[in-house]
């Protein structure tokens, strides 16, 4: 009787480990960041990147305004040096990777310190495309972007 007693113990153990599993709680301070493919019906307006810097990020004011963007990277470089988006306009910035087997990525930050994130992309590697989605700051000004992995790799994010 004792070894039967002793493996429904372990039986019950089990079955209440495994019922337990997982039942905590994790709460993420991250932002999450998605990539789609531009929405129809949306209006849009062209925009052309020619360097940035970033402010703090608040609720839209151009609400239901989207802003594309088309940023390629080449030879260590972007195509521009500043960007200029409507303020508080959501953003879908492509990055055009042209460079084969390096990786880049836009962040777009409130200044050249960088130490005030707006906006951090995915890092991918060329040749590669990936469209970021973003709110602008709703605060007018010049606000930063670069390359994370090469910070040289900067402009002006301007926000009208």
């Amino acid at each position: 009787m004792r070894p039967i007693f002793l493996i429904s113990t372990l039986v019950i153990l089990c079955i209440v480990l495994l019922m337990t599993a997982g039942c905590t709680s994790t709460t993420s301070s991250s932002l999450n960041m998605t990539t789609s493919a531009p929405v129809s019906g949306v209006p849009v307006s062209e925009t052309t990147i020619t360097g940035s810097t970033t402010g703090p990020t608040s609720q839209p004011s151009a609400v239901g305004q989207t802003t594309q963007v088309t940023l390629v990277s080449v030879n260590y470089a972007f195509d521009k040096t500043s960007i200029t988006v409507p303020a508080g306009s959501h953003v879908q910035l492509t990055l055009d990777n042209q460079d084969t087997g390096i990786p880049h990525n836009v962040a777009v930050y409130t200044s050249a310190a960088a130490s005030t994130v707006i906006f951090k992309g995915e890092v991918i590697t060329g040749p590669k495309k990936i469209t970021y989605t973003f709110d602008a700051p709703t605060t007018p000004g010049t606000y930063y972007f670069r390359c994370d992995i090469h910070p040289n790799m900067n402009g002006a994010f301007i926000v009208q």
